[in-house]
């Protein structure tokens, strides 16, 4: 048996990491990580659906894991090159094209390259919404894109918090 770890007054523990991550309180996860929640794998090929929407993906296959979050997110995308690229990421099972297995899927912003088989990692900045299905491809790509431009809100304040530069 080992001793509780607290921090703040607060028991951590997996159970409330996970907690947290279902609820989008990725503040909290970080602070019982001591670093932001990310997922990493390598880029595998998918149905390059989000390619023909305008909005293509890096997709991570999660081995059958159910991850403890869901949704669309504020991301970067880290392994790419010497900085992190900012992203907008969608993580769980794709209902508008009757998707079953989970899936994060990273839309990186002003990119153009081919990253099979490279192993990157996704950082979680901040929940934009929910996971949701659409009743046509058209409605989806119009909630996408008014995804990015939250994300890309989210990521600029991001690196305004942290010092850098827009």
């Amino acid at each position: 048996a080992i001793e509780a770890v607290e921090d703040g007054g607060e028991r951590v523990s997996s159970t409330v990491l996970r907690q947290q991550l279902a609820e989008g309180d990725l503040e909290g996860a970080a602070r019982v990580l001591g670093r932001r929640y990310a997922i990493s794998g390598k880029v595998v090929h998918g149905k390059q659906l989000g390619r023909k929407l305008g909005y293509p993906t890096a997709n991570l296959r999660l081995a059958g894991k159910r991850p403890a979050l869901t949704g669309i997110y504020a991301t970067w995308v880290h392994g790419i090159g010497p900085e992190p690229r900012a992203s907008v990421s969608s993580l769980g099972t794709r209902p508008t094209v009757a998707g079953v297995e989970p899936l994060l899927e990273a839309h990186v912003f002003h990119f153009d390259g081919d990253l099979y088989g490279r192993r990157i990692e996704v950082e979680f900045v901040a929940k934009l919404r929910d996971e949701e299905k659409f009743d046509d491809l058209p409605a989806l790509v119009h909630q996408m894109d008014l995804d990015s431009a939250q994300a890309r809100r989210a990521l600029r304040l991001d690196m305004e918090q942290r010092g850098a530069v827009a």
